[in-house]
């Protein structure tokens, strides 16, 4: 007689680091599997909320998900029981929740597993003390949400008409750009806090010039789990956007576990160590120039929730050309000057510190159970609209979007010598010959960056193919080096070329150094990886020579 299969429990995280791990710390009556994100969301081409029912949400597939979400399906549909072990706040109930309602599980049973670090006994106890969704953190993350994507469309809506299309700005960023404004820039700061990620973030950027995108992405990683050979899979660090951060195991030392880590995450995780259950005294003196170091520190001393938001939104800023690095002083574009400009007066009360911090405390009172999600959103939304109506209103009736100004650039057409003109079009900025449509030629604006070549030495030049941002050599087609890869800020230690990150779908990124011939590139498991790339690009190139022949 055939042996009964035995049925399996799913368990479904939020990323593929963390589904790694989870592998490892749980038996095989377990199956791991990773939503990697959101399975559906907001739209992002349109408002997507309905004032009209209590700004109820319209959310749909995300793109690329269909054949996870069937795949999901069929194991949810055949396994014993689903847990849901997304990220222990308000965001990993809310996808949760949208699980349990894709799926077919009661909200209401013990489906959702919450632990702050990733160690065996931790994931045991969770799912042995499994709860239902708790429905508040879910309500609080929509309101939070609704309002954000009601603000940033409706501003979107009007700076398109008030300077041109593409511009826009939410509202923690509209309050970035106020504070890089420079005008609370000058004084001095003295701060006595714990440990938390915000405080991360500032000594991080201090003591190792570490961005905060570079911090929130490293501390993830460390809390998601490395495999330390015999002793198993296990986080360094617990959930690294709690209130404050604390060691999984303090006997887990920086140099015990160095072989085990890149040197980013060493650096970060030494840093963690020296300061866990230390209280930070931090002094600085605001002098009007504008840093990151800066930025935080208001931030604190106006006690305004920044850990969660600010890697994204100063990222944004600088992409959007609002804001421009130089020698790590920040500073306001002629772009960025003309929102500010343009959001003085209507909107002084809804992108303002108290403004902010109100919301924030009234979310926070949701996630509590102590207020209704529906009035929330109604009240500032419709103090919002006032505003908004205002703002439109002197535009005039007959406002429409504009385009953007065309800007002649420095280059001339190589094909019929008329001037080149600076366009922006779906996937950023781009170069077109003025004399179209006769002419019809049109070619990538090159970011040349402060890394060199690992091919030839010349620099390296970053530019937008789709969605996707590609590096290339400034001397192609003479230098053929290419890639999608990342390049590094720590330069090789053995031959001193640029190394570069390699991302994988389901699996830790990889890095690499670009120079085939070093040393350090001998029996690397990235050689098999570039060479299949190169012999599929050159099969591309082969059959795009036939059919133009």
């Amino acid at each position: 007689m055939a042996k009964e299969k035995t049925l399996k429990s799913l368990v479904l995280t939020d990323s593929a680091g963390k589904a790694r791990t989870l592998k490892k710390l749980l038996s095989r009556a377990y199956l791991v599997m990773s939503t990697d994100g959101f399975l559906k969301d907001l739209p992002k081409s349109r408002l997507g909320i309905d004032a009209e029912k209590n700004f109820s949400p319209d959310y749909i597939t995300v793109r690329g998900k269909g054949s996870l979400l069937k795949e999901i399906g069929r194991e949810a549909l055949n396994a014993r029981r689903v847990f849901f072990a997304t990220t222990p706040d308000d965001t990993g109930e809310f996808l949760a929740k949208q699980c349990c309602e894709l799926f077919g599980v009661n909200s209401k049973s013990r489906c959702r597993i919450f632990f702050d670090e990733l160690t065996k006994d931790a994931v045991k106890n969770a799912i042995e003390n499994a709860r239902a969704i708790d429905e508040n953190l879910v309500k609080s993350f929509q309101a939070r949400q609704i309002i954000d994507k009601f603000i940033s469309q409706k501003i979107g809506e009007y700076l398109s008409c008030k300077i041109y299309r593409g511009v826009k700005v939410g509202r923690f960023r509209a309050l970035l750009l106020k504070l890089i404004e420079g005008k609370q820039l000058n004084g001095e700061i003295v701060l006595a806090k714990k440990f938390s990620p915000a405080v991360l973030q500032e000594l991080a950027f201090q003591k190792l010039n570490f961005s905060a995108t570079k911090t929130r992405v490293i501390a993830e990683q460390l809390f998601e789990g490395l495999n330390f050979d015999k002793e198993g899979c296990a986080g360094l660090i617990k959930f690294p956007h709690g209130e404050e951060i604390q060691l999984s195991s303090e006997r887990r030392t920086p140099e015990s576990v160095k072989n085990y880590l890149s040197a980013a995450q060493f650096q970060l995780y030494d840093l963690i160590f020296s300061q866990v259950d230390k209280s930070v005294d931090e002094k600085i003196i605001l002098n009007g120039k504008c840093s990151e170091a800066s930025l935080m520190a208001i931030f604190d001393a106006l006690q305004v929730d920044w850990e969660k938001f600010y890697s994204g939104g100063i990222s944004s800023l600088i992409k959007r050309k609002y804001v421009e690095v130089e020698n790590s002083e920040i500073k306001i574009t002629d772009i960025g000057k003309k929102v500010l400009s343009a959001l003085d007066g209507f909107f002084d009360e809804v992108f303002s510190v108290d403004s902010y911090k109100k919301i924030s405390a009234q979310i926070e009172e949701i996630s509590a159970g102590k207020v209704e999600k529906n009035s929330v959103v109604e009240n500032y939304c419709a103090t919002f609209e006032k505003s908004f109506e205002a703002a439109m209103a002197e535009l005039g009736e007959n406002a429409t979007p504009q385009d953007e100004p065309v800007i002649e650039s420095d280059e001339v057409c190589e094909k019929c010598g008329r001037p080149m003109l600076i366009k922006r079009g779906r996937y950023g900025r781009f170069l077109a010959c003025s004399g179209y449509p006769e002419c019809k030629n049109a070619k990538p604006i090159f970011e040349y960056l402060e890394k060199k070549c690992p091919k030839c030495g010349g620099r390296l030049t970053k530019r937008n193919f789709g969605k996707r941002v590609f590096y290339g050599c400034e001397n192609f087609p003479t230098c053929d080096f290419r890639t999608w890869d990342e390049p590094q800020e720590q330069l090789c230690r053995h031959c001193g070329s640029t190394r570069f990150l390699h991302k994988f779908k389901d699996r830790a990124p990889m890095v690499y150094c670009g120079n085939e011939n070093c040393p350090s590139r001998e029996n690397h498991p990235m050689n098999k990886i570039l060479a299949e790339a190169k012999k599929r690009y050159e099969a591309r190139q082969l059959k795009k020579a036939k059919k133009s022949s």
